[in-house]
């Protein structure tokens, strides 16, 4: 447990982290850095089998090569992936995408289908009915309305029945789930194009000994609640069901446990699925130990070894005067089970407090 003036940090002893806030305001505070998506959080844990130190050395259960990024170029892939996130979300590609040949045409409304049909109507008794301009085709391909035809042409919304709107309505939502779909299709072919232009997995060096990370971005399905299934899905990029979900992790340590090879990790999620580091790690053939959803259910470790260990709930410059820097470390609880070999923070925390006390040091140089 961690506290300060405002607000509790409580750690579980899986993947949990319990904020509390001591007044409303506090956990106003604390809610609104949530919903901005101003939370990063760090969790440890233990996993079946041992991962090598380099992605590179590792492939998932199909055989694929794991994806990787260097340390320092996380802050690029972070940035990357949570634009790409963003988009999804509010359901529409950036400007730069809109302007792209392969960005999807956008979904219609029922009043926009109403009037394209009655544009189409009006070109084919033009002679304008593949685009052609007016007046060039000298009557070629032109043909009369009929009088409902014609009488269609001049409605306007609020003169069709209910039916009739309810019908463009279904058109509407069928345009919207094939709009989201193509949407969908585009920005996973995006996030290729930025890997290849980024190069996450390249070190600027070579004689470079930074650590490297494994990338794990398994699009994960949650099943609907009526099926009564408890477990996620690993899903494709094309499946419209399936949540886009990142992972980073690093390799910590190795050591054995009850005479089985287990491996310390890392796991920094850039996302909020369901049971995502779980799913990941299971996924790529590394269970955590202890988790019989997804790993084995002959596992006989005394609990799941996941636990939640840093958070830093970045506020504004206000906030931070008025609660402190609200950044939280639990100890290692695996420590003693599997020594960590190297350290290693995603957490930008510390770049946020050496860039202030950088800039502090410049004040007091020109004072």
């Amino acid at each position: 447990m961690a506290t300060d003036s405002a607000l509790v940090i409580v750690f579980t002893a899986t993947s949990g982290v319990l904020v509390v806030g001591a007044n409303k305001e506090a956990t106003a505070t604390g809610c609104r850095l949530f919903r901005e998506k101003q939370v990063q959080k760090e969790y440890l844990a233990v996993v079946q089998g041992h991962l090598p130190f380099n992605p590179a050395d590792s492939v998932d259960t199909a055989g694929v090569p794991a994806k990787a990024c260097t340390f320092s170029k996380l802050g690029l892939l972070i940035q990357d992936m949570e634009e790409m996130e963003r988009l999804r979300n509010q359901q529409r590609g950036s400007r730069a995408h809109q302007k792209m040949p392969g960005y999807p045409r956008g979904a219609r409304h029922g009043p926009n289908l109403f009037t394209m049909e009655q544009a189409r109507l009006l070109r084919e008794s033009q002679g304008d009915s593949r685009g052609e301009v007016r007046g060039t085709s000298n009557g070629a391909g032109t043909r009369e309305l009929t009088p409902a035809e014609l009488a269609f042409t001049k409605m306007t919304w609020h003169d069709l029945t209910k039916e009739e709107k309810d019908a463009y309505t279904e058109k509407a939502k069928a345009d919207k789930q094939r709009f989201l779909k193509e949407l969908s299709e585009f920005l996973s072919q995006e996030k290729v194009r930025l890997a290849r232009k980024r190069n996450y997995e390249s070190l600027d060096r070579e004689d470079s000994e930074e650590p490297v990370a494994y990338i794990f971005d398994a699009p994960i399905i949650e099943p609907h609640r009526s099926t009564g299934v408890f477990r996620m899905l690993v899903g494709t990029e094309a499946d419209a069901a399936a949540k886009q979900s990142t992972t980073i992790c690093f390799v910590l340590g190795h050591a054995m446990y009850e005479g089985e090879p287990v491996t310390k990790v890392l796991l920094r999620p850039l996302n909020g699925r369901r049971h995502q580091l779980r799913l990941h790690m299971a996924h790529h053939g590394f269970p955590i130990a202890g988790d019989v959803t997804y790993g084995s259910q002959e596992d006989e470790a005394p609990r799941m070894m996941l636990h939640a260990w840093r958070i830093w709930l970045r506020g504004r410059p206000a906030d931070q005067k008025k609660y402190g820097d609200l950044y939280f470390e639990s100890p290692d609880p695996f420590e003693l089970m599997v020594p960590s070999e190297r350290r290693v923070c995603t957490i930008t925390y510390r770049k946020h407090k050496e860039a202030e006390a950088i800039k502090a040091a410049e004040a007091n140089e020109k004072s």
